[in-house]
């Protein structure tokens, strides 16, 4: 699974089971068939705060309630859909939705065998691949888990779009807007503006790029069930490497086929998020609680604990409250402060895990509007952000190691970032994959100043027909201020942080912004896409599946906040577009990293965005709760829910043996 929120972490079954291949040795690859891996270790005793691990004398125990408090509500009942794919829809449909795969410690997808006994790649001309499905697999209204539900979704995902307050996009931008500010726009920029009332949205926080991976789905040319439904057979018409992101959070297709793809809800619905995963939906109050329950129909080990139940908080400050009164017993938060992080780092009753997520936080330019379409424009802005202050005053505090972010396609600790280490030649899950013969030079990310440079912004304005005199802001030589107008999802607290003093920084620079509030990740792209803002202060999240790119920086899936697309930029660069697109049909994942690379250092050139860094995420649970873990890749919190357990004594009738 990969969603909002934060890194790579173990998959949520019991067993992590390692991907079966079996390529075409004509392909230059080698086949494998591997054994599913070893099973995840017991909950330890042991609690960790900071540095110092002190032991429990308690132990898991079988039954009871965990109550964990999160500060966002689902909004939604089909995580897959725009109005679903939300922070909390996802979070709380992890131990609830089955998965074909989820993704290890090592960023790799790994199939989850309680879903799938086998998913093998069978062939690459075409590419073809075959799910085996668990005979067990069912729902929990106790229909099977068959091709029929694996089918529907590729339908369903495949042919998703409709307008949602967006224009249609009018002409490309890229490297040839390069007009002075104070000309007429480019023939392929409106004069003013695109004014357009924009759908209210129903999404909450959650970074964007979450929803399912559309162009893998259209990439797909038949789904064919076999073996009495147990068994389904995906043909590609051209390749798509991130085939594994496919087929994520599965619903019944039997309860879809009379409700629709899109329910009109607005919140998790148990009668349409049926199980088959350890939990079932007991209760749902809209914005308020939700209550989770062991399922009995789950066909694996059942949970330790009898129940789960999520209580919404109005923010960091309510959780916190609940946490020192013992309201709650796991907490996280979508963002916090260092009154929080001072909170529940200061109780000895609680453990706290942070970590830096794959959440990327950055500052969007939209390429059509009259004056960002001007790439020296862009540039200039860029280098009038001081980033490195940015990361000091708003996310230093939390987590010392934090850099300004040095990708726009992955965040830091992620295989392919810059300065990281190579990834491995040899990928999980597929012993003897061996490298093609590539060239001997790879291409590097050129690295943007942390810091601001006034000078470069200076240049770059003046380069762009603008003036300015003395401390007042720059304007065009009639006499017009150049003013922007910033978008910010007010819903991400790492936003709404930052706002003010990007602001400051522009304003010292001589560069006049206007904040515009928006609702959420989603509301603020559809600004941006719109006309009503110039910039967006957003966040994305970067997942394990770099074709996701495609989404973000491209029109190939269609018009902004359509069928999956993202480009919330109106970004078109045929080079850039071409570069993605071959890409993400390079199988062998060493080949395909150069070209990511490459795609990385045009978005660089362009200044499409401004990268400014991955934002941090704090867990906190009381020590009476065993099996709590964090996987920053996702929403991160219940996908061990089946492994945890209160603690009782180790005499406790409870205790588990």
């Amino acid at each position: 699974m990969t969603r909002p929120g934060s890194g790579p972490g173990l998959p949520r079954r019991a067993l992590v089971a390692a991907l079966v291949v079996a390529v075409l040795t004509g392909g230059g690859l080698v086949g494998a068939v591997v054994s599913a891996g070893p099973q995840r270790p017991a909950a330890s005793a042991a609690t960790t705060t900071g540095t110092t691990t002190t032991t429990n004398p308690w132990v898991p125990g079988t039954g009871g309630t965990v109550i964990v408090g999160i500060d966002q509500a689902p909004t939604g009942c089909n995580p897959n859909t725009a109005s679903g794919d939300t922070w909390a829809d996802r979070l709380l449909l992890e131990p609830v939705l089955p998965s074909a795969f989820t993704v290890n410690t090592n960023d790799q997808p790994v199939y989850d065998p309680a879903l799938i006994t086998q998913a093998e790649l069978q062939s690459t001309t075409p590419e073809t691949v075959v799910y085996t499905i668990n005979p067990r697999a069912v729902w929990s209204d106790g229909k099977p888990v068959t091709a029929a539900d694996f089918e529907y979704t590729w339908r369903a995902e495949r042919g998703m779009g409709g307008p949602v307050g967006v224009p249609a996009k009018s002409g490309s931008s890229g490297t040839a807007a390069k007009s002075k500010v104070g000309d007429a726009p480019p023939t392929t920029v409106p004069t003013t503006p695109v004014v357009t009332t924009p759908v209210v949205t129903t999404t909450l926080p959650g970074a964007t790029g979450t929803t399912g991976p559309e162009l893998g789905y259209r990439q797909i040319t038949s789904v064919t069930p076999s073996a009495n439904g147990r068994s389904v057979t995906v043909v590609f018409k051209t390749p798509y490497a991130d085939w594994q992101s496919l087929f994520d959070d599965l619903l019944p297709a039997h309860v879809l086929q009379r409700t629709g793809w899109d329910p009109h809800c607005t919140t998790l619905d148990p009668a349409i998020d049926l199980s088959a995963g350890p939990f079932v939906l007991r209760k749902v109050v809209p914005g308020k609680e939700v209550v989770l329950v062991r399922n009995a129909k789950w066909w694996e080990q059942l949970p330790a604990v009898a129940k789960i139940v999520v209580r919404i908080a109005s923010g960091p400050a309510e959780l916190s409250q609940w946490l020192a009164s013992g309201e709650v017993d796991v907490a996280l938060p979508t963002g916090y402060d260092q009154h929080y992080l001072q909170s529940v780092t200061s109780q000895p009753a609680l453990v706290s895990q942070s970590q830096i997520s794959t959440t990327l936080l950055q500052l969007e330019f939209s390429t059509t509007a009259p004056y960002t379409a001007n790439v020296d424009v862009r540039l200039a802005i860029a280098h009038a952000v001081d980033r490195q202050a940015l990361v000091n005053g708003v996310v230093g505090w939390a987590d010392s190691t934090i850099v300004p972010a040095a990708s726009h396609l992955v965040t830091q600790g992620q295989q392919g970032y810059p300065a990281h280490r190579p990834p491995p030649l040899q990928v999980s899950g597929q012993p003897g994959y061996t490298k093609s013969p590539s060239k001997s030079t790879s291409p590097t990310t050129p690295a943007f100043p942390p810091g601001a440079d006034l000078a470069a912004s200076t240049r770059l304005l003046t380069a762009a027909g603008a003036l300015r005199l003395g401390a007042a802001p720059w304007q065009f030589p009639t006499g017009t201020v150049l003013a922007f107008s910033l978008a910010v999802d007010t819903a991400d607290p790492w936003a709404e942080a930052s706002a003010p003093m990007i602001v400051r920084q522009l304003e010292a620079a001589g560069i006049a912004v206007t904040l515009v509030d928006a609702a959420s990740a989603q509301a603020t792209g559809l600004d941006l896409a719109s006309g009503h803002a110039d910039m967006a202060l957003l966040p994305i999240h970067s997942g394990s599946y770099p074709s996701q790119a495609i989404s973000w920086y491209t029109p190939l899936l269609g018009t902004p906040g359509t069928g999956g697309s993202q480009d919330w930029s109106n970004f078109d660069d045929t080079s850039l577009n071409a570069l993605l697109e071959k890409a993400s049909q390079e199988l062998n994942p060493v080949d395909a990293a150069p070209l990511y690379t490459h795609a990385d250092a045009a978005l660089w050139q362009q200044m499409v965005a401004l990268p400014l860094f991955a934002q941090p995420t704090l867990f906190a649970w009381s020590g009476l709760v065993a099996g709590v873990n964090a996987n920053a890749d996702g929403p991160s919190l219940m996908w061990t829910a089946q492994d945890w357990a209160v603690r009782v004594p180790p005499d406790s009738p409870s205790a588990q043996k």
